[in-house]
């Protein structure tokens, strides 16, 4: 049986009430009236249009279709402004002149359809220029001065109320998202997947990919995050929802596909945050025949032909020797950065490679480690002059909420006795004078200084440092970025994109338990794949795959782009033999014929070797578009919740329909 807690049915904050009146007997809407909503004029320009070209059409009748924005503005009987917004979410003045169409005009409420019909006029518009004595210039335009119009549907008093959240967008009433698509913010970032979306089927289908569409009803596998189920009357069976296409383009490269790709639905049933959706797409990929540096190579066309045409900008890398960014070119390997690598320098796996903030291992100046011998590594991280960048220092930075299980020993050198006394409230002896130290460091009066620990090889991750890193990038997002290269095209930080592989990854972990005393601890013989159980092993660590399974790196490859894992993909492994080791005597999945039995048979029929990828799309285009938060390119996302307050999802269901899945529902109270 299904439990299910009471209170979700209220959980909705926007529920709509319908009275009992609603449902009594309507009546037809008045025929003439209605008839003209639908017999309208159609557009004949868009306001794009005529500004492109509004010299050439000066006292031309033209007719637009959209909607009024804002209030009318009443200046006499017979002289009335107002704003006015097509389709495409470009903006005219149009001015009625007319007191019989200028009374009716200023009727209007904010969101009222039109079509429209008037002459082009000029205008002159005031401008705000500092450049002048004062202030101000003139800057010509149009306008549209009405000759008639059709109100094609009038809008409720909910948009009307609505209309002053225009200039800060993110407040709608999340019920009310079709209102809030209607703003150019929201036009434009729906728009711009759209073209991101073409710009990779363009790409892929030119590079001899085929675009197959897999079942989204799949069957329930252990592969990580929880899964949506899907009940059937076949009683005690239940379909999954895929979280990937993982198995299915697996088998489509054993039916003989050179290569295959879709954008793709998935569905995860996670914790939600900015950054996660319970349905998200993803641009997946997979190539038969195929090496982890060819499908790297494609990626890397791929997602430079999607920056180059949507946003118009190049990527670049970093140029370890110097530290600086180098633009990349168009047949350009992204660089290599390998996971060790990434842990040691930067706290995480996908560091934001922008900012030169790295980390100095110090554990040869101290007697002893801190707490927990396991992680023995000392290491500490310096924010020049971070005393001198902000009036007020963000608390988030000195926050123990914002640690997971442990926080940086964190020191603000105010002064000259700081300098020389800040490593002595250390729970740990420096074995050297401190000014050895502060020379490691290159610490200095008015610098921040951040001292952790970690262990060897980081399962940890971020590590307390690395979230330090993190927090420092977010909250002085100006400060201790590179500088870029002689010959590279220099732009401003929002425009600055760093690519690079991340690689070498651990194709295990072992099973993380719950965290001791500030630290995670971990059951070392048990192991998870710390991707997927798919991945193929390194071959030079093939061995360790029966003696050290934790001694085993993975085909593995992470696309990292200003700290953002924007795809992940592997080589697989294509040797059912193999593939049924790493099931049984490694992951311990005892049933697994009976979950991934088919891919085994589809292995042991002659598969090919193969590799793939895929990549975040929702994740990509918030990036393009500039946002830290996908729902601004997802047309109706999910609450944090997890619900779609616009159709009011998920919903209860009659017990006569649950009957027929064999489902009973039990209020948790009872229990």
């Amino acid at each position: 049986m299904l439990r299910y807690n009471q209170s979700i049915k209220h959980s909705l904050r926007f529920r709509r009430c319908f009275s009992v009146s609603q449902l009594n007997r309507l009546e037809l809407p008045d025929k003439q009236k209605t008839i003209e909503k639908f017999n309208f004029k159609h557009f004949t320009h868009t306001v794009g249009d005529i500004t492109g070209k509004y010299h050439q059409l000066i006292g031309k009748q033209v007719t637009l279709n959209g909607w009024i924005d804002g209030a009318p503005r009443k200046i006499s009987k017979g002289l009335v402004f107002a704003k006015f917004r097509d389709f495409n979410g470009e903006y005219t003045q149009i001015v009625s002149k007319s007191e019989d169409l200028s009374r009716i005009l200023r009727t209007l409420k904010p969101e009222d359809s039109l079509s429209v019909t008037g002459t082009i006029n000029l205008k002159a518009q005031k401008k705000k220029n500092l450049a002048n004595l004062d202030g101000i210039q003139q800057e010509e335009t149009w306008e549209l001065n009405v000759n008639s119009f059709q109100i094609l549907n009038n809008s409720n008093e909910k948009a009307s109320q609505l209309d002053s959240l225009k200039d800060t967008p993110n407040q709608y009433p999340p019920e009310y998202r079709y209102l809030q698509l209607r703003l150019p913010y929201y036009q434009q970032a729906l728009k711009m997947r759209a073209k991101a979306a073409r710009v990779a089927r363009s790409v892929l289908d030119s590079m001899n990919f085929t675009e197959i569409e897999t079942p989204l009803l799949f069957k329930s596998t252990p592969e990580g995050a929880k899964e949506f189920l899907v009940p059937t009357r076949k009683h005690g069976h239940f379909y999954a929802l895929p979280q990937s296409p993982q198995q299915y383009k697996q088998l489509l490269m054993a039916s003989g596909f050179k290569g295959y790709y879709q954008i793709a639905k998935c569905f995860r049933d996670e914790d939600l945050r900015a950054d996660r959706q319970p349905e998200f797409t993803q641009i997946d990929m997979e190539m038969s025949f195929g090496r982890s540096e060819d499908i790297q190579h494609v990626v890397e066309r791929l997602v430079s032909s999607i920056w180059g045409s949507v946003k118009e900008l190049p990527l670049y890398r970093v140029d370890f020797e110097t530290g600086k960014l180098v633009e990349l070119e168009k047949s350009e390997s992204f660089p290599k950065l390998s996971y060790e690598t990434a842990l040691q320098k930067f706290g995480i796996d996908k560091p934001d490679l922008r900012s030169t903030l790295t980390f100095e291992t110090l554990t040869d100046l101290f007697e002893s480690s801190f707490h927990n011998n396991e992680f023995n590594v000392i290491e500490g991280c310096v924010l020049k002059e971070g005393l001198k960048k902000k009036k007020k220092l963000p608390n988030q930075l000195f926050h123990d909420m914002e640690y997971k299980d442990r926080k940086p020993f964190i020191f603000k050198i105010r002064n000259a006795e700081e300098l020389n006394n800040w490593a002595y409230k250390l729970p740990i002896k420096l074995k050297c004078p401190i000014e050895e130290l502060n020379q490691r460091l290159n610490v200095a009066v008015n610098d921040i200084v951040a001292i952790s620990n970690r262990s060897e090889l980081p399962y940890e991750n971020p590590t307390p440092l690395g979230r330090f890193r993190q927090l420092a990038i977010q909250h002085f997002p100006q400060e201790w970025m590179r500088d870029f290269s002689e010959g590279s095209t220099k732009q401003k930080l929002d425009n600055v994109f760093v690519a690079s592989w991340l690689v070498d990854f651990p194709l295990f972990s072992p099973v993380e338990l719950e965290s001791k005393d500030g630290y995670p601890t971990y059951d070392y013989k048990r192991y998870e794949s710390t991707h997927h159980p798919f991945t193929m092993a390194k071959l030079e660590d093939y061995e360790y795959l029966a003696s050290d399974p934790l001694k085993v790196k993975g085909d593995h490859y992470d696309l990292v782009i200003n700290g953002v894992e924007v795809g992940g993909g592997s080589r697989r492994v294509h040797d059912a033999q193999l593939q049924k080791f790493i099931f049984q005597e490694i992951l311990q999945i005892k049933n697994h014929m009976s979950l991934f039995g088919h891919l085994i048979h589809a292995l042991d029929s002659g598969c090919p070797p193969h590799a793939g990828l895929a990549i975040g799309f929702d994740r990509m285009c918030s990036m393009l578009l500039g946002s830290s938060n996908i729902r601004d390119v997802v047309a109706f996302p999910k609450t944090q919740a997890g619900a779609d307050p616009v159709v009011e999802s998920p919903s209860t269901v009659p017990a006569q329909t649950l009957d027929i899945y064999n489902i009973g529902v039990k209020d948790l109270e009872e229990h």
